[in-house]
């Protein structure tokens, strides 16, 4: 099947879409690279943990509902107001309260939120031998050996210490409660902290106390809190800074210690330890570390932002991509404008090649293509072109005319010798058949001549492509070679216009004399005696230009006819010696040292040039 240039062009440009696959396939390497880096970085952050889990002291279960504290990424201020507490579900929540846990290293914060639309402020007794009742929260802590009691009450908004009973005795020496209540509309709100060994391996009882003068009651909710290991805590919170979060699990599924996640980040969960190979996301990513401590298996996860390396690639794919789309789009339509160019210069180059051709394929008219100024590939192929035409025109000329040259040639020689050989077997007188004989004779002479000549000038060209060329001093050889014919051709006068400088060319000097006898030769057999022959040699800096100029018969032009070609025959000659053979050797060896031959006639006569030879 065959494909015109335009199709195969734009079968070409799909080649340009492994531009944005290569592209990515170096951004999956980079992304692997940073992500097995970050991983292992990460990874040798987990194993920082391992000594404070080394000696970590496991709660005992309690039973019941279980509430673990979420983590707070500072120390709670109590003010009333729940801004700085994480937000997260509430750990206790119905139409009357709404309690959040918390912890912040070895402390446990709560924050109550109670609707009650009768609100009674504890009053001082005054004298009184019963209190007035008032709306409180006890909050009762029971394990095996003691029981603590504390009662949040206060005489109005603001912060206070709680009441704090408790058996053995000696606890309420040692325990402060310091808390904050606060008045809004519809209820109040409550925050207090204790310490962590307050609240571990014991059961909690929460008492909502609502007095009204209408019917009193009171609420209780049971429940026991399994405290992040405050240690662990700690040292998780100073590993995690502000970019990272970490979540400490153990075999059971129990959260050991959880750090805040950084903003616009998910939180880890713990069903994220279900997970064994790295997890990365546009935002971050998630690794599960498992780790063998002296006190059981555990799970490290740790989230983190991607890293700065991963993200600039991510960026710049995307622009790479883009960037590739659009050089590709302009691609298209450049390539689509170019390949219509080029098939529409190519196409008109073929059928201006066909309109100089007749219908027997020989040449109509002297061609000139479009395409033949322009700078570029095609530009050169039709110059070539051009040239091949012409020379193709001059040789076709050149075939049509031989065998009507070589007939002319050749048939008076031979005539003369069959009238010499027919008359002399008739003639007895010695004298006359001598005289007959020599005519033969000259006739023979001039057969063999044209025969060598035109084998030389047959063989010439070929022989000229296997020659080396070399520098050499064409001024002297030229000086040398009309100082000899002067003094063998003394009916002339020899005028030399040669600089009495260095002249070189590259070529070789051998085929320059044997060019330069057949110009003088030329001049001298077209000169009468005592013209003038002039030979000059003009150095153009880049080239050499050889010139000779003889008095005589001027240049017969003729229709289509070069003067260098083989038998041209472009001037009168009453010898007959002349077939135009000289002047074909001339211009082959001419154009052998990249020079160009031209002649025409002058006032005086003729003038035959060599232009461009090659200066080193």
């Amino acid at each position: 099947m065959k494909f015109s240039l335009r199709i195969k062009l734009f079968l070409f440009v799909p080649v340009f879409a492994l531009v944005p696959w290569l592209g990515y396939q170096t951004f999956q390497k980079l992304q692997t690279f940073a992500t097995e880096a970050q991983s292992e970085a990460l990874r040798v952050l987990a194993q920082s943990l391992k000594p404070e889990l080394d000696a970590l002291v496991r709660p005992d279960a309690q039973p019941g509902l279980r509430i673990t504290p979420e983590p707070m990424r500072r120390e709670p201020v109590l003010d009333g107001f729940f801004d700085e507490w994480p937000e997260a579900n509430d750990a206790l929540v119905d139409e009357r309260i709404r309690l959040k846990i918390g912890q912040f290293d070895n402390q446990v914060a709560f924050a109550l939120e109670v609707r009650d639309s009768t609100r009674f402020y504890q009053e001082p007794l005054f004298g009184r031998s019963e209190a007035v009742p008032f709306d409180a929260i006890r909050l009762q802590l029971s394990d095996r050996q003691s029981t603590t009691v504390v009662e949040l009450a206060t005489e109005g908004s603001g912060a206070f210490d709680a009441k704090v009973s408790s058996q053995p005795w000696p606890l309420s020496k040692t325990l402060r409660v310091t808390s904050y209540w606060w008045e809004f509309s519809g209820g109040y709100r409550l925050e207090w902290v204790m310490p962590v060994s307050q609240v571990i391996n014991r059961q909690l009882q929460l008492s909502q106390i609502d007095h009204n003068w209408i019917q009193p009651s009171t609420r209780q909710y049971q429940f026991s809190i399994q405290p992040l290991a405050a240690r662990v805590q700690q040292l998780a919170r100073r590993l995690s800074g502000e970019t990272r979060q970490i979540m400490v699990v153990d075999a059971d599924g129990y959260l050991i210690a959880k750090t805040t996640p950084p903003e616009e980040m998910p939180s880890l969960l713990r069903s994220d330890a279900w997970q064994s190979n790295a997890v990365m996301t546009d935002q971050d990513i998630r690794i599960n570390v498992p780790l063998m401590t002296e006190t059981g298996r555990y799970s490290i996860l740790i989230a983190a932002p991607t890293s700065e390396i991963v993200g600039s690639a991510q960026q710049a794919l995307v622009t790479l991509a883009w960037q590739t789309l659009g050089v590709l789009g302009l691609l298209i339509f450049g390539l689509s404008i170019y390949s219509g160019r080029l098939a529409e210069r190519i196409t008109r180059l073929r059928k201006e090649l066909k309109s100089y051709l007749d219908g027997r394929g020989r040449f109509s008219r002297e061609p000139s293509l479009s395409d033949a100024k322009t700078s570029d590939e095609v530009g050169e192929l039709s110059r070539d072109i051009e040239q091949v035409l012409r020379d193709l025109a001059r040789y076709t000329a050149f075939l049509e005319r031989i065998p009507r040259t070589l007939r002319h040639e050749l048939s008076n020689p031979m005539s003369a010798i069959q009238t010499s050989l027919e008359l002399l077997s008739d003639e007895q007188d010695p004298e006359q058949q001598a005289r007959l004989r020599a005519t033969a004779e000259r006739g023979i002479q001039k057969l063999e001549s044209t025969l060598a000549k035109v084998t030389e000038a047959a063989s010439l060209e070929e022989a000229l492509r296997d020659e080396d060329q070399h520098r050499f001093n064409v001024a002297r050889i030229t000086r040398d070679a009309v100082a000899s014919i002067e003094r063998t051709v003394s009916d002339r006068t020899w005028v030399t216009e040669i600089s009495d400088e260095t002249i070189m060319i590259l070529g070789n000097d051998l085929r320059f004399e044997q060019m330069l006898d057949k110009l003088l030769d030329n001049a001298c057999d077209f000169t009468p005696e005592g013209g003038v022959i002039t030979v000059g040699l003009s150095d153009q800096i880049n080239s050499v230009s050889l010139w000779v100029e003889n008095e005589g018969s001027s240049l017969q032009v003729q229709d289509r006819v070069d003067a260098f070609q083989m038998f041209s025959g472009t001037r009168n000659d009453s010898t007959g010696s002349h077939l135009g053979l000289g002047l074909y050797v001339v211009r082959l060896i001419a154009e052998s040292m990249g020079g160009q031959v031209a002649i025409g006639n002058t006032e005086r006569g003729v003038r035959v040039e060599v232009t461009g030879l090659q200066a080193p």
